[in-house]
């Protein structure tokens, strides 16, 4: 097969819709039947600066958490490293490599830890008197993803990527593990800017945790999160709805439509505005949300005689829990 038209492409898109559709039915509540909920919790400074509308506007290593179809964009070696203080006092570390093996395609490695920090531990039964149960004692927990990635670019216009990642989940005296996958793909249609994508995350057979008085552990399913998703360049060369230099300015907009198996179907809007390729401006909406709907954030883009240098800063609002700021730096050789 020397090439994938669109019309393969096109005819792959419509029939996830429709499978998302057909799954969108369910009227009941499905929140509260799925574990290892870090998986949840967007990655990177970027993305989540855009409302998480991402996967057809996230390239290089740091695509490789939302769609690794992204990753085959780099063309030598790319490393990124991102730190988010998360609510309740938890925190989020995350790191990945990427290195191009010629035109075989990219390699990336991953990781993702995040820590619970010290919990107060407490009596369940309180046989004391005393309305505060808590015994002095600490105990902690975390999550954890090591992951390895693999993209290849088919033509000059559609690339496939899958990733499989080790994950972990620990909880005072428990724990339990298991492996999982994602495939993705990226489409340039080459006509006014227009990306399209898919993504489908963390397929895996279900989490064992916790004995039941019968002996038998009990299963979770991991929450799997089916995303189509596409960007459309505004601004940013002459042949786009708005025209314009690249070099001097570029103005995407990025939707993202999400289907889980443990909520109701999502919708992400975001835009990313680039000033002299130096200077980055975003924001988003995530629908259909409690909390973190809004966020925003920027990013300063250095090129040196070696590397390129990127910093990206986001924020993301919270009505009634603390908001939360991400840093990530990216390194391009």
């Amino acid at each position: 097969m020397k090439y994938i038209n669109s019309k393969t492409v096109s005819i792959l898109i419509v029939i996830l819709i429709f499978f998302n559709l057909g799954q969108a039915g369910d009227d009941f509540n499905k929140a509260g039947r799925t574990s290892f909920q870090f998986l949840k919790i967007g990655i990177g400074a970027r993305a989540t600066s855009m409302g998480e509308a991402c996967i057809a506007n996230t390239s290089g290593i740091n695509a490789i958490l939302w769609n690794p179809a992204g990753v085959a964009s780099i063309q030598n070696f790319e490393t990124s490293f991102s730190y988010n203080q998360w609510l309740g006092d938890m925190n989020i570390m995350s790191g990945a490599i990427g290195y191009r093996l010629g035109g075989i395609g990219v390699v990336g490695l991953d990781y993702i830890s995040l820590d619970y920090g010290d919990i107060p531990e407490a009596l369940v039964t309180n046989t004391t008197g005393k309305l505060d149960t808590r015994t002095g004692e600490f105990f902690t927990g975390g999550d954890l993803q090591l992951g390895i990635g693999f993209a290849k670019r088919f033509t000059n216009k559609l690339s496939i990527g899958i990733h499989t990642k080790y994950l972990r989940e620990d909880l005072f005296t428990y724990s339990t593990d298991l492996w999982a996958f994602d495939v993705g793909t990226y489409y340039h249609t080459g006509w006014k800017g227009i990306r399209l994508a898919m993504s489908a995350q963390n397929f895996a057979s279900q989490a064992r945790w916790l004995y039941t008085q019968q002996k038998i552990k009990q299963q979770y399913q991991l929450p799997l999160l089916f995303r189509i998703g596409t960007s459309i360049d505004l601004i940013g060369g002459p042949d786009l709805f708005f025209g314009g230099n690249p070099n001097v300015q570029r103005l995407a907009l990025n939707f993202d439509a999400i289907h889980s198996n443990d909520y109701a179907e999502r919708l992400n809007i975001g835009a990313e505005y680039w000033l002299f390729n130096k200077f980055a401006l975003r924001s988003g909406y995530r629908l259909n949300r409690d909390e973190g709907k809004f966020s925003a954030g920027g990013a300063i883009n250095y090129k040196t005689n070696i590397m390129h240098i990127m910093i990206d800063y986001a924020f993301v609002d919270y009505d009634y829990l603390n908001s939360v700021h991400r840093f990530s730096l990216t390194l391009k050789f």
